[in-house]
């Protein structure tokens, strides 16, 4: 059985970011299309240490963000290798999570891939940990038409790093997760995913 959110997990993340290019707002669902905002993309790497469903590794994207409250996003790809994690994915915050493979190299080089996309990520991180908290919120759009917000809060220790992506041939991500070099945090910690409210 799927378990219900709250989700609370240990995760050892890097997020990274950059400027949203004119496909990132394409891959907006129409019911949030009038409400995009700042043309800055998120992207994400997260190994889930534990957590409800155990331990998982998942890569993420939200293209663009939105009007309706500081730090709000979309999340228009989220891939992950866990059914589990999958199917609690879609049914508590209707996330588009999909099946993926990741390979963990030395370095922070992740290589996560699946039939029609492949991503390559190098984080070299600064070696100074500082205290880190944030939360943000994120608009999703269900099967029924209806669109709810939850949040993801994060707690821990957090150092600024470099971050290199590059896609492998073909990718279906290029157009608008940004290869190329963006600043970003290597997150230790707690993340803690709220229930959807409407």
């Amino acid at each position: 059985m799927t378990p219900a959110a709250p989700w609370q997990s240990t995760i050892d993340g890097l997020l990274w970011a950059h400027a949203a290019t004119p496909a990132a707002r394409a891959a907006l669902p129409s019911a949030l299309a009038h409400r995009a905002g700042l043309a800055l993309t998120i992207g994400g790497l997260i190994a889930y240490l534990d957590g409800p469903v155990g331990p998982y590794d998942e890569i993420f994207g939200a293209p663009v963000m939105l009007h309706g409250g500081p730090m709000l996003s979309h999340v228009a790809f989220m891939a992950v290798n866990s059914q589990a994690s999958v199917a609690g994915g879609r049914r508590n915050w209707a996330l588009p999570k999909v099946p993926a493979s990741f390979e963990v190299g030395g370095a922070r080089h992740v290589v996560a891939r699946a039939e029609d996309w492949e991503v390559h990520v190098t984080a070299l991180a600064r070696p100074r940990r500082v205290p880190f908290a944030a939360a943000c919120r994120c608009a999703q759009v269900w099967s029924d038409g209806a669109t709810r917000d939850f949040t993801v809060r994060m707690r821990g220790r957090a150092r600024l790093a470099r971050v290199q992506v590059r896609h492998g041939a073909r990718s279906a991500l290029s157009e608008w997760l940004v290869e190329g070099r963006h600043v970003g945090l290597v997150v230790t910690g707690t993340q803690d995913v709220s229930a959807a409210r409407a």
